[in-house]
C-alpha cells in the first residue's frame, strides 16, 4: 500500500468542557456537522467526543494536503461497528484510514491517505 499522506493532531480534552451543555454554541456550529453534534452529544460527556472529532478532521485534512481545515467540508462518521470514516460531501473518501484516541486529559487521531 502506497502511502499519499499523513496526518496527526492532538489536543487537550478541557477545551471542550465548555461546550458540554451548550450544542447551539457558535464555535460547534462552525466546527461540527449536524450529524457529528447528534453523535457527540448522545453521549453522558460530549468533551471527549467533541475533542476526538476534531482532532480526526483536523488529521484528515492534513493528510488530505490541504492548507487549512475545512470542518463543514470533511465529517467524521462511525460505521456499524463504531469505526471512524472520513466524509467529504456525502461520499466517504475511501481511500483514507483514520483512527481516534483518548484518555482522560487528551484526544489524538491519526490519518493515512492511501
Amino acid at each position: 500500500m502506497a502511502i499519499s499522506g499523513v496526518g496527526v493532531d492532538i489536543i487537550d480534552i478541557a477545551r471542550f468542557k465548555k461546550f458540554r451543555k451548550n450544542k447551539q454554541h457558535p464555535f460547534i456550529k462552525k466546527v461540527f456537522t449536524t450529524r457529528e453534534i447528534k453523535h457527540c452529544f448522545s453521549y453522558h460527556d460530549p468533551a471527549p467526543h467533541l475533542a476526538g472529532t476534531f482532532v480526526a478532521k483536523e488529521s484528515a485534512s492534513k493528510a488530505l494536503g490541504a492548507t487549512e481545515t475545512f470542518f463543514l467540508t470533511l465529517e467524521i462518521r462511525r460505521d456499524k461497528q463504531g469505526a471512524p470514516e472520513v466524509w467529504e460531501k456525502n461520499k466517504k473518501i475511501k481511500s483514507m484510514l483514520i483512527s481516534i484516541t483518548h484518555t482522560n486529559n487528551t484526544a489524538l487521531a491519526i490519518a493515512i491517505k492511501k
